[in-house]
């Protein structure tokens, strides 16, 4: 994780999820807000500022730009009592901000930021907030918001697991949705580059229009005075990546194998004939029987 993340998540996000009211944890202001014309609407959502809109007002810091969608996972504040998975009499009380979790999504990367959870009156043991014990104990349409499938250290958004699975029925498997990922990815970052650049463009054509740029060459005005944009894999600045083909295979049959009783149940109900009937257990039988009747 790059320096200017660190430090975002420390003056910007955390004082989001551990201000304080009545020495009890309040509300984010994202959870919130106001359904009305002139205030946001409530979300779990914390996004970036428009790029164009910063690049108006002459605020040339890559690192604004590059910031990336924060999900604040709290359900502690949506529900009456978070009760322990495992009792399910006692209740939860919380255990510190997790470390925020990476999720790919189709053209960019968000993170989840999530409490750890702690049963201290009954059977004493730790709950992350986006683990699947906690998952399941929520309601479901509370459950069926969160945005990703996780895995050790990371996670895929549902955007991209649908992708897998549409891919994977239309002969385009993991390999394909790889190479889509890449494309959309670093065509984001060239956006945002490219929208960097126009607007310096912009600024230096206006000075040197109105007799105001004393520099001698166009390179060594930018040089001075911009900070340069960086690389889409340059893990200080972008810090860009895309996961691997196997990964996105191991998430893919993880997806799959969740599913698995919901497709049996599926299966079972159809109707007999769209089931396909297997009779080669008669042929075995057949060559028993014969079997039996040559050797006595």
């Amino acid at each position: 994780m790059p320096d200017w993340l660190y430090t975002y998540f420390g003056e910007v996000i955390k004082p989001l999820i551990t201000a304080k009211e009545d020495r009890r944890l309040s509300m984010p202001p994202t959870f919130a807000a106001r359904d009305t014309v002139a205030q946001s609407s409530p979300s779990f959502w914390i996004h970036p500022p428009e790029p164009a809109i910063l690049l108006s007002r002459r605020q040339f810091g890559p690192t604004a730009l590059y910031r990336p969608r924060i999900f604040l996972w709290l359900p502690h504040f949506l529900v009456e009592k978070l009760y322990c998975p495992k009792c399910k009499t006692n209740v939860l009380e919380k255990n510190g901000a997790l470390p925020p979790r990476r999720i790919f999504d189709m053209q960019d990367c968000f993170y989840l930021i999530a409490w750890g959870y702690y049963c201290r009156k009954g059977c004493q043991l730790h709950f992350t907030g986006w683990g699947h014990a906690i998952l399941e104990s929520l309601p479901p349409y509370l459950r069926l918001a969160f945005p990703a499938i996780l895995s050790y250290r990371s996670g895929l958004s549902h955007n991209v697991m649908a992708q897998l699975r549409v891919g994977n029925q239309h002969k385009m498997g993991p390999s394909g949705i790889h190479s889509l990922l890449t494309e959309m990815h670093t065509l984001h970052f060239n956006r945002l580059h490219l929208q960097y650049l126009e607007a310096i463009f912009e600024v230096i054509s206006q000075r040197e229009a109105n007799g105001k740029d004393s520099q001698e060459t166009l390179h060594a005005y930018i040089s001075t005075k911009f900070p340069a944009f960086g690389n889409f894999g340059d893990p200080q600045c972008y810090a860009g990546f895309v996961p691997s083909k196997r990964y996105l295979a191991e998430m893919m049959n993880k997806a799959i194998e969740q599913d698995e009783n919901d497709a049996n149940q599926h299966t079972a109900c159809l109707v007999p004939d769209q089931i396909a009937i297997d009779d080669s257990h008669k042929a075995s039988c057949v060559e028993s029987f014969t079997t039996y009747l040559i050797n006595g």
